[in-house]
Parts: C-alpha cells; structure tokens; sequence
C-alpha cells in the first residue's frame, strides 16, 4: 500500500511526467487531460485558483511519486472535476489491481476532506472506454454514469485546408465574425448557449464575460441577434472546439459548419499553427457527428463521463493529516 499525502509544488514535475506516461495507455486514460508532457503541464496550470491546493499524491517506500488525484473545483455551482485518479502499478505486481483500487481509494478519501471540496455538493469524471479501473472506481463510489462521448480530431493537411477560405463566400458567411462588446450581442449569445446546453459546465454568462478562456465566433441576425455562435480554445497541441449552438430555425442549412471553419481560422490567427483540431460529440447526437464528418473530422476515441449530483464530501481533516 502507498502512502498518500497532500501535494507540494516540489511534487508538479514527477506528477507532470507520470501523467503523461499513464495517459498514453486507454486504460489509464483520463479525458480531462491531453496526451502530451506539454498538454498536461498546460492543464495543471490551468486549474483553479492552482494545483497544488488540490491535489493529493501516493507515494512507496522509497517515497517516489507513485499516484495522484487533481481537483478543480466550480465555486458557484458546488461542482468539481476529478482528474485522475492515477496510480502507477509495478509491472509483474502480483496483486496490481487490487493496489490500483486501494490507493484510488485512499487518493480520493484524501482529496474529500481537503477544504477547497467542503461546499462541493457534485462532482465529474471522464475517461477511455478502455479505463475499466475508472469504471470500476465510480462504481464502487456510486458515480453513475453520465453519459458516452466520442471524440472526432482533424489532422494535418485535413486541418490546414479547411483553414484556407474559400476564394467565393455565401452571405451567411459573411454574417460570421467574433463576438463584438456589445451587450445585447452577448445577451444573446449567452441565452442561446444556455438554451442549447443548460448543464454545461460553463454557463452562458461566463462563456460571454471579459477574460474568458474561449474565442467566440458569431453568426448575427441583423445589428444585435444572434442565430448561431461556436466556442473553442487553443491548448498545447490542439485546437478544441468546445461548443457550437445554432438556432433552430437555422439548423440543418450548414450554419454550423461554417461557424466551426471560422472559429479554426481565428484561433489559427490568433495563437498560431497547431496541428490537430478536436471536438467532443455526445453519443447519438447523430447531426453533429454528420456537420464534423463533412468537415473532415474522423473519429478519433470513444470515452465516458461519470457523476455523482449527491456528494457529501468528508470533514475536512488538513489539520491532523498531513
């Protein structure tokens, strides 16, 4: 059994690589994170108000890094996010799974009492269809399962010619363009963005505010409507596109995809060439798989989200462990 402990910054590193190490095998692969060394760096650093405020790790004898379990947590909605947990189990170990699921245990019983989870009253999970460990973790948990997701990626020469513009454009195309400052035009994007996704773990209001992390592109309806906008973010390695709502009495003319090529093209403009593009489809949603396919974008993975919407987390112990 390894011991488990709170993370300090000395810890962000080893976390760093053995992460990225785990998450190149399906079944330890955690969909909140990316692939790369770059990537997972990128996320932990991302994690509100920081990482190591949240994060416990496990450790063996010797007192190597051996699992961890990051947590962002939501404030205003009473959500968290878990990324992992992870363990990493000595090849040949005679008794590997069982370890996996005890030191899952005691990462996640850790990480509950620590104070940043005390309001949280729900909290996600996301992995490969492969991780049957996580499978196996939620279920011991009570985590239900949400829902399946698949994950569709654009790549190399696919990906830079969807971002050349076509020399001859529609008028719907000229109607798209970045979300403007005025009120009324976020008014409605963040109304339509509720509209079409009321569970989104970014409600309307912080999609459309100053300083959001996501690059807006717009699909107007005269001086202030709106009748379509899709959201996206450049990562480390990827462009990612995270939501595209259209408005029904638009949807099924091409809107979307032509929101979606002019989202990539201001994201190309604005940070730079990467070399993949991605997009997160719920299972079933049969339109937005059909709008990414004609774009280009291939199916890429097949993941699961988990959630528990009755969580009472642990006292909170900080004081007496450690």
């Amino acid at each position: 059994m390894y011991t488990v402990r709170r993370a300090t910054p000395a810890d962000l590193d080893v976390v760093i690589e053995l992460i990225a190490r785990l998450q190149a095998d399906p079944a330890h692969l955690i969909a909140f994170h990316g692939e790369s060394v770059e990537e997972v760096a990128e996320e932990l650093a991302g994690l509100r108000p920081d990482w190591v405020s949240g994060a416990v790790v496990a450790t063996d004898r010797t007192g190597r890094v051996r699992g961890v379990l990051s947590i962002e947590v939501d404030d205003e909605l009473h959500r968290a996010y878990l990324y992992g947990p992870y363990v990493d189990v000595p090849a040949n170990h005679p008794a590997a799974a069982q370890l996996w699921q005890a030191t899952a245990d005691a990462l996640f019983d850790r990480a509950d009492r620590l104070p940043r989870m005390a309001a949280v009253t729900m909290f996600d999970m996301f992995g490969h269809r492969r991780n049957r460990l996580l499978a196996d973790f939620a279920a011991r948990h009570d985590v239900a399962v949400d829902k399946s997701m698949r994950l569709f990626a654009l790549t190399g020469a696919d990906l830079r010619a969807l971002l050349v513009r076509p020399a001859g454009r529609s008028p719907a195309e000229d109607r798209i363009g970045l979300m403007s400052a005025d009120a009324e035009v976020r008014a409605a994007v963040a109304g339509l963005h509720d509209r079409c996704f009321p569970t989104a773990p970014t409600p309307g209001h912080r999609l459309v505010a100053d300083g959001s992390v996501h690059t807006v592109v717009v699909l107007r309806d005269g001086a202030s409507g709106v009748l379509g906008y899709a959201a996206g973010v450049t990562q480390a390695d990827e462009y990612y596109v995270d939501m595209v709502g259209v408005d029904p009495a638009v949807r099924s003319l091409g809107a979307g995809r032509q929101l979606v090529r002019r989202l990539l093209v201001e994201l190309a403009t604005h940070t730079g060439a990467r070399n993949r593009a991605t997009a997160l489809i719920r299972l079933g949603n049969d339109a937005s798989e059909r709008m990414f396919t004609a774009l280009g974008f291939t199916l890429h993975t097949e993941l699961v989200s988990y959630r528990k919407t009755d969580h009472h987390p642990a006292a909170d112990l900080s004081v007496t462990q450690p």
